[in-house]
């Protein structure tokens, strides 16, 4: 589970997943305590956009890479402590691979992920550029469905600042770079909270209160390949 380049930034990487813009934070939206593994998960997976996932559990990667004999660096041990109740994930799109570590908790009894981008295959950015990329975490509300598919949906960003301006959740919150980009500053204890918020609000649902539909790229549908009906 060694990463392919130090470049860590959910910008870019969801950015291969979606098309807009997505809530981001210097901090984890769960806590510990709340982690909840699912097996559902785990598999191979196509999404309504021709991307192609690969679901598998960190802990038994981990396994998997020390009966390979593989040698683990202080750095990689720290990260399966870290994170060896979470998933490791692998999406590729157009011929454009990212890897991420997704953990999974629950609000109430509704599941969601939190994504890390850790593996990132892009020969454009440069290596001054990578140095002032940020890492940050995005969360995705998790729907698993009886028929072996799976929805993820993402917080948009636009939606959650029009809810500041309008003073109808308060957050710690930054805007950040030339174009003005919206970074949650809250710490993950605040996060956890504002997500029981959110799920009151409705904040994942796709219609703006006037009626007209938020964008839909901010959510994804996940078919497991060859399910069986």
């Amino acid at each position: 589970m060694k990463p392919k380049t130090s470049i860590l930034i959910v910008t870019v990487a969801i950015g291969i997943l979606l098309n807009s813009c997505i809530v981001k934070s210097l901090q984890p939206f769960y806590i510990k305590k709340h982690l909840s593994f699912n097996k559902a998960l785990l598999g191979n997976w196509v999404d309504n956009k021709k991307g192609q996932w690969t679901v598998e559990a960190i802990s038994a990667k981990m396994e998997a890479d020390k009966k390979s004999d593989a040698k683990f660096s202080d750095e990689d041990l720290k990260i399966y402590e870290t994170y060896n109740k979470g998933y490791y994930i692998t999406h590729l799109k157009k011929n454009k691979e990212a890897g991420f570590i997704a953990m999974p908790f629950k609000v109430n009894d509704t599941y969601f992920l939190d994504f890390i981008p850790i593996d990132i295959e892009d020969n454009e950015i440069n290596s001054l550029a990578a140095k002032h990329l940020l890492k940050t975490h995005s969360v995705a509300k998790l729907n698993i469905k009886a028929n072996k598919a799976v929805s993820l949906t993402w917080l948009n960003e636009e939606r959650i600042t029009t809810l500041f301006e309008e003073q109808k959740i308060r957050l710690k919150h930054e805007k950040i770079g030339f174009e003005n980009d919206l970074l949650i500053t809250a710490s993950s204890e605040e996060l956890y909270e504002f997500l029981k918020r959110a799920l009151d609000m409705d904040m994942f649902t796709t219609l703006k209160k006037d009626g007209e539909k938020w964008n839909s790229s901010d959510k994804l549908i996940l078919t497991k390949i060859n399910a069986k009906p």
